[in-house]
């Protein structure tokens, strides 16, 4: 089985909104199955949509080791049937990308146990 890996550092800039970011260029994770989950340049991700009680515990968007799972996830979440991936797909797969980007099995099962309960669904 493959690593998982992310494209390298996503290349944004912030938006006068003050809350989301601009991709510049193409950001992707590769799942272990050699899986592409591309984000794309002009994509508006709005990072984890963590509510704010739970800033505190989780960290809050586009703050801490989940971001750049935050980007791919988002993405799809906007796609949703579009993409050819269930929801159920999309959210496992942002609970791997947590973990290759260095967030603690037990943070990453905590934020994708809430993803999958409270997170969209198609």
């Amino acid at each position: 089985m493959r690593k998982a890996c992310f494209s390298g550092l996503p290349k944004t800039e912030w938006l006068p909104d003050g809350r989301n970011v601009r991709l510049l260029e193409d950001f992707t994770f590769t799942d272990a199955n050699g899986i592409e989950w591309k984000a794309e340049a002009n994509d508006t991700p709005d990072g984890s949509s963590i509510p704010r009680p739970a800033w505190t515990l989780i960290g809050s968007p586009f703050v801490g080791k989940h971001r750049n799972a935050s980007i791919v996830h988002d993405k799809f979440c906007v796609l949703r049937e579009r993409s050819g991936r269930t929801h159920k797909q999309v959210h496992k797969m942002y609970y791997n990308a947590c973990l290759c980007a260095g967030v603690g099995k037990i943070k990453a099962k905590m934020m994708y146990l809430a993803i999958k309960i409270g997170g969209p669904k198609w």
